[in-house]
């Protein structure tokens, strides 16, 4: 089993007395229900966070190719082009 480390929740009185009814239900401890809950929603959050970066992705890719479509796709080496580019402008800068 994993380490475990304490920690205090607040919690509703409400929520404290289903919690402690559903764990009753289930043979479980409120903390062990806490803990699945807990597990659930980092998956869930780590699930949204890669839908969130898929869709992103989806739209660069989008415009990409609408890029693409309407200027083209540049053959060259850009960054050495850039690079090149910047050297030249700099010695005549400074000849």
């Amino acid at each position: 089993m994993t380490e475990l480390i304490r920690v205090q929740v607040m919690l509703e009185k409400s929520d404290q007395a289903e919690l402690q009814e559903i764990a009753q239900e289930q043979g479980k401890s409120v903390s062990e229900i806490l803990r699945e809950l807990v597990r659930r929603y980092l998956e869930e959050q780590r699930r949204a966070e890669t839908e969130r970066f898929r869709r992103t992705l989806a739209k660069v890719r989008e415009i990409r190719e609408r890029n693409a479509a309407r200027y083209g796709v540049y053959e060259g080496d850009i960054l050495r082009d850039v690079r090149d580019e910047y050297e030249r402008e700099q010695k005549e800068k400074w000849q």
